[in-house]
């Protein structure tokens, strides 16, 4: 299991959370990076993702659509990007032009979780 996050602090509380959760430590890895762009590509099983859609005081979908790329090109044939993200984003569109297909796999008036498979 790896974690991906720009942020040192937000790794930094990822691997506390994920330690005080049970996880041992050697089983996960923590990666500073710009999204999967340090991952090879096709050599990951399911990536599951929560994009940020704040740049500064712009509302914008450019860091969520470059992390929906990194992922399918990380992700083997048959494996899965989940996707958390606030319903009015739109996320379901840009999944089912870049992965052919989208379902939703669970929501709520504010929020949906998303499932892609790339085929």
């Amino acid at each position: 299991m790896t974690f991906v996050d720009e942020s040192y602090q937000a790794l930094a509380s990822a691997e506390a959370t994920f330690l005080a959760n049970g996880g041992h430590a050697g089983r996960a890895a923590f990666l500073a990076a710009d999204g999967m762009s340090s991952v090879p590509p096709g050599t990951v099983d399911l990536v599951l993702n929560n994009p940020p859609f704040h740049s500064h005081r712009a509302t914008t979908d450019a860091t969520a659509w470059r992390m929906f790329n990194g992922s399918r090109a990380a992700l083997r044939r048959g494996g899965e990007l989940w996707v958390v993200g606030n319903r009015h984003l739109g996320y379901h569109v840009k999944l089912r032009r870049l992965f052919g297909n989208c379902e939703v796999a669970a929501s709520d008036p504010k929020f949906v979780v998303l499932r892609a498979v790339k085929r």
